[in-house]
């Protein structure tokens, strides 16, 4: 088993280089084209998703060197799809001259707006994220505990990134980014299976979600 699991997350790692290198292959030559109009959903996710992101990444940061390799593997797939994720989001951002943080956190979602936040403890109103309090207590913690610790937060936080992915990919009229999210939702449900069975094989329960 611990073969298997160990396998799938070396294939998520090389999935994980296969959808950014697809992404960023040029579809078309748009040269004469009008750029593509972002509205409120378009700069809300790219805003929110930036955020979630580095939150994603701080989880990983926050994990214990102590701990199996099979979680090192996977935080090295997240770390390195999300930053490649970021700078996209940034980028595009940038572009258009908006600000990188919302000054309303998930508006563009309208009806998950008021819910996102409601199981997770957290100030942030955006799905699955952790709070200040749980970041800190999985930064104190080691060994099998923090092992279990960090694949529930994670967990939770790559529910709260799919739903986020999800509506932008049905919301957004603009192709690339209802792309992005599209291949979001496709490595983080992957990475989110992986994860489960290394929760199962702990003992732990997954966190209530949303």
């Amino acid at each position: 088993m611990k073969s298997r699991l160990a396998a799938l997350c070396v294939a998520l790692l090389l999935l994980g280089g296969g959808f950014a290198a697809g992404y960023f292959v040029p579809r078309e030559n748009h040269a004469t084209a009008e750029p593509p109009e972002f509205g409120p959903v378009e700069v809300g996710f790219a805003q929110d998703m930036a955020t979630h992101h580095v939150q994603a990444i701080e989880l990983c940061h926050a994990l214990s060197a102590d701990v199996d390799e099979m979680l090192t593997a996977l935080c090295t797939q997240i770390q390195t799809s999300q930053t490649q994720e970021i700078g996209i989001l940034t980028g595009w951002l940038e572009l258009l001259d908006q600000p990188l943080a919302s000054r309303a956190p998930m508006a563009w979602m309208h009806d998950h707006h008021d819910s996102a936040h409601s199981h997770t403890g957290s100030s942030s109103p955006m799905p699955g994220m952790a709070s200040w309090l749980e970041v800190d207590a999985l930064r104190q913690s080691n060994g099998n505990e923090a092992e279990v610790q960090f694949l529930q937060l994670m967990l939770r936080h790559h529910q709260g990134g799919i739903d986020m992915a999800g509506y932008a990919a049905q919301h957004a009229t603009v192709p690339v980014v209802a792309r992005l999210a599209t291949i979001m939702i496709k490595e983080q449900s992957q990475e989110t299976a992986v994860m489960e069975q290394l929760l199962r094989r702990r003992g732990g329960e997954p966190l209530p979600y949303p």
